[in-house]
Formats: C-alpha cells, structure tokens, sequence
C-alpha cells in the first residue's frame, strides 16, 4: 500500500534577507527609518545562543502588511552561527512580499553605502534557520 506523505513548511509566509555590514545595529536600523521608511524600534535583546545576549528590532507596518524583524547575528564580532557566506544581520519579512517588493528592498539596502551585500535567503539549503527562526518567532511573542 503506498502512502501519501504531506509536508508543510513552517515559515511559509516568511521572506528572509541576509545583510553583511560594518555598521553597528542601531545605525543600520536608523538608516532603514530614515532611508525606507519603516520605523524600527529596539526591544530587548534575544538570546540567539543561549548565552549572548543578540539586537532586535522590530516594526509593524500596519494591519493586513507587512511585519518586519531586524536581527543581529554577531556579539563581540563572533557569529552565532555559521552560514555561507557569512552575515551579520537578517531582515525577516513576514507575511506575504512580491518578488517585486522584495527586490526593491534588497536594491534599497544595497545602496546603504555600508552595507557589503544583501540576499535573499532559501530556506531550504540553510537547515539551522528553522531554529534560529523558531528563537526570533517565541522572542517576537513573549514581547
């Protein structure tokens, strides 16, 4: 008897956008109020590795858009995990963003003269975002 198997993702909704900057959190965060618009806001820190304490911002652009999060991933200069290639900050999109969209906001961030690169992140090869993602979900509730 053959046997149907249903999987579903658990971050359906969710667009993730890896940042490499020189810039400190908060400054990269002033620039994504002053430069797109959104209005960040630093709420207490999140423990990415159980022991460090990692920025988190958040904003929410309103009913029925857009929620973003903005992470830090690095304390002290050391990552909180390995990822190819290396970055120090996610922007987490939740809810549903055009292919459009989010290619502005990639081109938006990469004209922040500090900011090295930007790009949209697959899931599906980068397997240590679940957790990570799962951290920032509880984190972003408990707030």
């Amino acid at each position: 008897m053959k046997k149907n198997k249903l999987t579903i993702a658990p971050f359906d909704d969710i667009h993730i956008i890896g940042i490499n900057s020189t810039l400190a959190d908060y400054k990269l965060a002033y620039f994504f109020n002053t430069q797109l618009n959104y209005k960040f806001s630093r709420l207490k820190d999140i423990l990415l590795d159980n022991e460090h304490p990692y920025a988190f911002f958040y904003y929410n652009a309103g009913e029925n858009r857009n929620v973003y999060n903005l992470v830090s991933l690095r304390y002290n200069g050391q990552p909180c995990l390995k990822l190819n290639p290396q970055m120090d900050y996610l922007l987490i999109v939740r809810n549903p963003i055009t292919d459009d969209k989010a290619e502005q906001l990639i081109k938006n961030i990469r004209s922040i003269k500090q900011v090295s690169y930007a790009y949209t992140m697959d899931l599906s090869k980068t397997p240590a975002m679940d957790v990570l993602l799962e951290r920032i979900e509880m984190h972003e509730t408990q707030m």
